[in-house]
């Protein structure tokens, strides 16, 4: 067994990184895959959210102080999860973000749907070109999130997104009070129940694209 490795990084605080992950690593988790978060944040967002109640089922761990060295930390550890998703720090060109890139699979750059968000989101594209150099088989997606669907905004900014240069995942995150359930109460979006039922459609949407990407059925589009 060797994980497959997802980085969740983008250069811009507030675009939704921890989120993503601890949502994505407890679907994983919740459909009987062991898992590992590595909380390469100083702030430590996902250890606090796993703290907040007793029953998150993936393992999370604070590995902030790796930095450049976390791709050569999590390399000694692949064989004893079926994942690991790293939550990194809003820093293209942080050490640990860089070291995220080198050692990942797919990198997942999360991004509001507004024209100042996706701006801040250009040096990520940077450092994610600049990894491949020592990780060719890195790919990446956009990640769409807080989407507020048949607005204006929404729609413009959709349609700018195939010029930034990183393809898109089909699957979105809208912008839900069950999200933020989550992280107040320390669970997995399975664990609200039915109070959750179009969030974790959303979720298991997105979850199942992940599974497709990571085990090479959209080669097409495979992009960065």
């Amino acid at each position: 067994m060797s994980a497959k490795i997802i980085a969740v990084v983008n250069q811009k605080g507030g675009a939704g990184k921890t989120t993503l992950a601890m949502l994505l690593a407890g679907s994983f988790a919740d459909a009987g895959h062991s898992v590992l978060v590595a909380d390469t944040d100083p702030q430590n967002t996902a250890v606090h959210w796993a703290g907040m109640g007793e029953g998150y089922p993936a393992t999370v761990e604070d590995v902030s102080g790796e930095e450049g060295k976390l791709h050569k930390a999590l390399r000694k550890r692949r064989d004893a999860y079926d994942y690991i998703v790293i939550d990194s720090p809003p820093a293209a060109a942080a050490p640990v973000t860089r070291s995220a890139l080198r050692l990942a699979d797919l990198a997942l750059v999360p991004v509001i749907p507004s024209p100042l968000d996706l701006w801040a989101s250009v040096r990520i594209r940077e450092a994610i070109i600049h990894a491949r150099e020592k990780n060719p088989q890195l790919r990446a997606r956009l990640v769409v999130n807080q989407m507020q669907p048949n607005t204006v905004l929404a729609r413009e900014v959709l349609g700018m997104l195939p010029e930034f240069g990183i393809p898109l995942l089909a699957a979105s995150l809208k912008s839900r009070t069950a999200y933020r359930q989550c992280a107040a109460l320390g669970m997995t979006l399975a664990a609200l129940g039915s109070r959750a039922g179009l969030a974790i459609l959303e979720l298991e949407a997105l979850r199942r694209e992940v599974e497709s990407l990571l085990s090479g059925v959209d080669v097409p589009g495979r992009g960065l």
